[in-house]
């Protein structure tokens, strides 16, 4: 039985990965004023320009940082239309979801003639404790600049407010426009993650509503990045639980598959609905 929690928090911690980049993503661009839900779509660009570089490379951290500075890239489209033109974040995150689901089958048939996986990875014995070290520097820097640096403080008065900014002549735009290329280059580790430690190849949608759930994670933690972190261990939890309920011969003889695979997702959703945060969102979130 102690085996049985033993590997429930193993499994626990090892599938929060990716939501602990995810929502420190989330958190620079909310805190900036600009809603967030193109998560995904930086996810899967991370997802595979870690898959892609480190196959061809040989080296999974040179991966882990192609999955950054391309994703990085990627959002500046992001940028550019919501800070450029002014379109709504909401439909412009949704449309960049879309466009990473169209554009990674075009660049995998290039790259490997298929528009599916990536081939898989050799396993490299430090690939098991990389990618703790790279949150534990990204988690420290994170706390560092939003709260010991006069740019956090900017970048949260760009999402509080704006005009007393402007006052002191620290451009808004700028300041948003690097909150939001960080939220990306951030969560691209995240996506890393997810093709060369919980996995060992890109597979399409390997995401599966992260970005979503780690946004959620945010919210529900009132914009707060350490409770956010917990939130996120409390959905890594849920999956780590369904997991092992569906090894579970006993429990999948009784009920449905699809309906142990919803427990994440369930709790994400009960969460939102039920358990309301007491904080209130920036001021300036748009």
């Amino acid at each position: 039985m102690d085996s049985v929690y033993l590997l429930l928090l193993l499994s626990t911690l090892r599938l929060s990965l990716p939501l602990f980049f995810a929502a420190t993503g989330a958190y620079f661009s909310e805190k900036a004023g600009v809603a967030q839900i193109a998560l995904e779509s930086y996810l899967l660009i991370g997802a595979f320009s870690a898959a892609s570089v480190a196959y061809f490379s040989g080296s999974v951290l040179v991966g882990y940082l192609a999955a950054a500075v391309i994703t990085a890239v990627f959002a500046q489209i992001f940028c550019l239309l919501i800070l450029k033109f002014k379109a709504n974040s909401i439909v412009v995150g949704t449309g960049m979801n879309l466009l990473a689901m169209g554009i990674i089958p075009i660049v995998s048939k290039t790259l490997f003639n298929s528009t599916g996986s990536t081939p898989s990875l050799a396993a490299p014995t430090y690939n098991v404790y990389l990618p703790y070290f790279v949150l534990a520097v990204t988690i420290g820097l994170s706390y560092w600049l939003s709260e010991k640096t006069i740019w956090g403080l900017q970048m949260k008065f760009a999402g509080e407010k704006k005009l007393a900014l402007e006052s002191v002549g620290v451009s808004i735009i700028r300041r948003q426009w690097q909150s939001l290329t960080l939220s990306a280059f951030v969560t691209g580790l995240g996506g890393a993650v997810l093709s060369t430690a919980l996995s060992s190849n890109y597979s399409p949608m390997m995401s599966s509503g992260r970005g979503f759930i780690a946004l959620a994670a945010v919210i529900f933690a009132g914009w707060h990045l350490n409770r956010a972190y917990i939130v996120c261990l409390f959905f890594g939890f849920c999956e780590a639980l369904q997991i092992l309920l569906q090894s579970n011969a006993a429990v999948s003889q009784y009920i449905a598959a699809e309906f142990i695979q919803m427990i994440p997702y369930l709790a994400t959703l009960l969460a939102l609905l039920l358990l309301k945060s007491r904080f209130h969102p920036p001021a300036e979130l748009r």
